[in-house]
C-alpha cells in the first residue's frame, strides 16, 4: 500500500490539496525510520519536486501541496524541520 501522503493525492484527485499534518510535535523514532526526515523532504521546495514514494519507488510531484501542522509545543519539533515552517501562534494552539 502507497505511503498516507500518496494515498492523499488519489483519494483527493488532485494535484494540489491542503494536507493537515497534525501534533508535528510528537513525531518519533521507529524502526522504520525517522518521519522528521521525510518531511524535511517534503517541505523543502527544492528537493518536494521529486519527492520519492517509497513503497512505489519512484518520484511523485508534491511541490503544488499546501501543508498546515499543528503543535502544542515547539521545542520537541527537530530544528532543520521546524526552519522550513511558518510559525503562526493561536491562543491554545500553534500552527
Amino acid at each position: 500500500m502507497p505511503g498516507k501522503l500518496i494515498q492523499c493525492l488519489k483519494t483527493t484527485g488532485s494535484n494540489n490539496p491542503l494536507i493537515l499534518i497534525d501534533e508535528i510535535d510528537k513525531l518519533g523514532k521507529g524502526f522504520q525510520g525517522d518521519p522528521a526526515s521525510a518531511l524535511l523532504e517534503l517541505l523543502d521546495p527544492s528537493q518536494n519536486s521529486s519527492f520519492r514514494d517509497t513503497y512505489l519507488d519512484v518520484p511523485v510531484d508534491m511541490s503544488k501541496v499546501l501543508f498546515m501542522c499543528t503543535a502544542n509545543v515547539l521545542e520537541t519539533i527537530p530544528g532543520p524541520l521546524l526552519d522550513r515552517m511558518e510559525i503562526i501562534n493561536l491562543s491554545g494552539r500553534i500552527i
